[in-house]
């Protein structure tokens, strides 16, 4: 496996390049016409400047260089990921009432909520604007398609976060295993890991058939990282991580450890564990919170999600072995089997 050094050989470069293309696309502070233009400015670069593993990004160009093609091609649309998860995260932590997103508080809470959907939105159509360079730099065609796959897959990811948010205005606490990863698999796997291989295959002209050889190694590869976010949410701490401890606890998420709890668990105590979830995020307090997590641990759910994860992997790495065997081995390749390792064994 590689390490850590390894690891951030791979992101690092990646993540500054997108930096510098995203100066070349976003306003600057300097620039601003007013102080209320200049926060609102401070606020579309804030998320964008907390750094963040730039996953997405790095597999989009090293999918469109594996493939033979040159990563600078891809960089407009590797922009367009970064500012997509952006967008999505400013959002999704208004919905889900999260405090810290990269160890810092979340926009709202800095911003409040209007100027946080505000800046959301517009970051939403910087990534629309970035892919507008695409047509000159790689052609319509690919332009094009490029465009549909933005599309669909920001469609995908809407349907999902409205299961999520169904979920727990509903409250709804008997999700089977089937419906949690359908969840993933919508909300998660495609944005984090398909699209993104997808992208750069179709960036560098690969045939349609490699794109699509990407969607089910990309939906294994996208539901195991989602299990091991879901644990490291329970089990990780330190400034490493940067996210709230146990916030999907406080936020009443429905992951696959407790899909697996609650099946575990029978009468009152089962009642107690849903009551203590159900309740709002401003009644929970740290004790019931650590309460959910030890049981999590006690019952077995941690490990049993665990392994579902790795087995996950495993198949998505042979999958991945076995479909581009015909792909010439080169330093992108062997990249992205070592990026396929970290997503599920990291520890942030």
């Amino acid at each position: 496996m590689a390490s850590k050094e390894d690891i951030a050989k791979i992101l690092v470069p990646r993540s500054q390049r997108i930096d510098e293309s995203l100066k070349e696309l976003l306003p600057s502070t300097d620039s601003a016409s007013s102080p209320e233009i200049k926060r609102y400015y401070e606020g579309v670069w804030d998320y964008n400047l907390r750094g963040g593993k730039r996953l997405r990004p790095a597999l989009c160009m090293l999918s469109c260089s594996m493939f033979g093609g040159n990563e600078e091609d891809a960089v407009p649309t590797a922009r367009s990921l970064e500012l997509l998860q952006n967008f999505l995260l400013v959002h999704d932590d208004i919905e889900d009432e999260s405090e810290l997103r990269r160890g810092k508080p979340a926009l709202h809470l800095l911003h409040g909520i209007g100027s946080a959907i505000n800046i959301g939105d517009a970051l939403h159509i910087y990534l629309w604007k970035s892919l507008l360079e695409n047509k000159k730099l790689i052609g319509a065609t690919k332009a094009f398609a490029v465009f549909r796959e933005f599309v669909n897959q920001s469609l995908t990811t809407a349907e999902g976060q409205a299961i999520e948010i169904a979920w727990i205005r509903d409250g709804k606490f008997d999700v089977t295993e089937d419906e949690y990863f359908e969840l993933v698999s919508k909300k998660t796997a495609n944005y984090t890991i398909t699209t993104p291989l997808r992208l750069g295959a179709i960036v560098a002209g690969a045939p349609k058939r490699d794109a699509d050889a990407f969607n089910q190694l990309g939906e294994r590869l996208g539901k195991a990282f989602q299990i091991q976010d879901d644990v490291l949410n329970i089990t990780a701490s330190g400034e490493g991580y940067g996210k709230e401890a146990v916030g999907d606890l406080y936020e009443g998420k429905r992951t696959l450890m407790l899909v697996h709890l609650l099946k575990k668990l029978k009468g009152e105590e089962r009642d107690e564990v849903i009551r203590l979830l159900a309740q709002p995020r401003n009644e929970k307090t740290p004790e019931q919170m650590q309460r959910v997590a030890e049981l999590l641990k006690e019952k077995g759910s941690i490990d049993y999600a665990k392994k579902k994860a790795a087995d996950l992997a495993v198949k998505a790495r042979e999958g991945f072995d076995k479909k581009f065997s015909s792909v010439e081995e080169n330093e992108s390749k062997k990249a992205l089997r070592e990026l396929f390792d970290f997503l599920v064994n990291r520890e942030y």
